[in-house]
């Protein structure tokens, strides 16, 4: 259900419209979410989930993932309900994660 991949820089990881069977762990490099061609946001810290959104919500994916340079992701492949059983440490961390980012999106809009 998981597997190491190497990909080089600028290569498409994920592409906006596929629908998602897995989620993606940062070990090293920088990664990018393009939407319209512009990035949106980066992730750069090993450990770092990405692609995650398209699996918990199953729908199709609704940006583009890339490298923005020569990067090692582990990739969790599986459906939500496996996913969580089998890796619990990694539910943990992505349910973290999902909290981060929305206490960070509430703290700009109001703040």
């Amino acid at each position: 259900m998981s597997t190491m991949k190497f990909f080089k820089a600028e290569e498409v990881i994920a592409a906006e419209g596929e629908h998602a069977k897995n989620l993606f762990i940062l070990v090293d490099g920088k990664i990018g979410v393009f939407k319209n061609n512009q990035k949106i946001i980066e992730f750069s810290k090993p450990g770092e989930i990405v692609g995650e959104m398209s699996l918990i919500l199953n729908k199709p994916r609704s940006a583009t993932i890339k490298a923005l340079t020569d990067t090692n992701l582990l990739v969790v492949t599986g459906e939500l309900d496996d996913i969580i059983k089998i890796y619990p440490d990694i539910s943990k961390k992505l349910i973290k994660s999902l909290a981060e980012r929305l206490a960070k999106v509430t703290s700009e809009h109001w703040n």
